[in-house]
């Protein structure tokens, strides 16, 4: 729960950066009035990624089971190479997020008008939205249904970031967040492609089989119960939903996840020249006083 927590915060708080901005230019420039084209391409983007999100639900209760496992191994997969790729570009490109927005919008607002605007904000967020739904599907496959508790709590806790921001009441330390949350996601992506490897070794579906290397479960507790530090139990629970802890990995499992966390670890603490860090346009915050979150 955790997890989807985290997640649904930093993808939530993107959505909510998108709006903010175009928001603010729109602000900026005396054109509040089309702000309801920027909602409203919210709104279609948010069903859309539903939609999305009931395709996948479809495909998942009508497949055989061996099919099942390959299925979810590959969407695990998936979303961990998905999680990758927004940590790269966030690294490359998130200092010039507000920017590239903000130009986008004005040539819309040039050549298409106040659906172009629409459009750019329905395309924007579905990204974001579809992001969110492949996360929550993979993360359901390991954690199970407790991750819509986590997803619920992290958007509801970025739209009201996100309301603060417009308002003025809040400024977010961007660098500090995004630095931090993706520290979190190269652990939790690793975790994530060695799960999806375990699935796929157990389906039969990968030519190396799923050789265990070591088991560090401790043994079932009188009467059954699980131990607290058991990858089922209270603890290592934990772990395995935050960082995909396995106590009995195979040397697949661990080859990939020390493998990924070695590659990553080096690209993203990699010293650059500047940071990337995205940032709600300069205007908003000149225009109302803020405080310090």
């Amino acid at each position: 729960m955790i997890g989807a927590l985290i997640i649904a915060l930093r993808e939530g708080l993107e959505i909510a950066l998108v709006v903010v901005i175009m928001l603010a230019y729109l602000r900026k420039s005396n054109q509040s009035a089309m702000n309801v084209y920027v909602f409203s391409g919210l709104v279609l983007a948010g069903i859309t990624s539903l939609l999305i999100g009931g395709g996948i639900v479809a495909i998942w209760g009508s497949v055989e089971e061996v099919v099942l496992e390959i299925f979810e191994g590959v969407l695990v997969v998936i979303a961990s190479l998905l999680l990758t790729t927004m940590i790269v570009w966030m690294k490359r490109k998130g200092k010039e997020i507000s920017s590239d927005i903000e130009a986008s919008i004005e040539g819309k607002l040039q050549t298409e008008g106040r659906w172009g605007l629409a459009l750019l904000s329905f395309a924007l967020v579905l990204r974001e939205g579809v992001e969110i739904v492949l996360f929550t599907a993979a993360l359901v496959i390991r954690e199970g249904y407790q991750t819509y508790i986590g997803l619920t709590l992290g958007l509801v806790l970025a739209a009201g970031i996100g309301i603060g921001i417009y308002r003025g009441s809040l400024e977010i330390r961007f660098r500090t967040f995004f630095k931090w949350t993706s520290a979190f996601l190269i652990l939790f992506a690793a975790g994530m492609l060695a799960y999806g490897i375990h699935e796929l070794q157990e389906a039969g579906f990968l030519l190396i089989g799923p050789l265990e290397i070591w088991n560090i479960n401790p043994p079932a507790l009188p009467g059954g119960a699980v131990h607290p530090l058991h990858e089922d139990g209270f603890i290592g629970g934990l772990a395995k939903s935050l960082f995909g802890y396995n106590g009995n990995p195979s040397a697949l499992e661990v080859a990939s996840y020390l493998s990924y966390i070695l590659v990553m670890g080096i690209y993203f603490f990699k010293k650059r020249e500047k940071d990337s860090v995205p940032s709600v346009s300069k205007d908003l915050k000149d225009e109302t006083p803020s405080k310090r979150l």
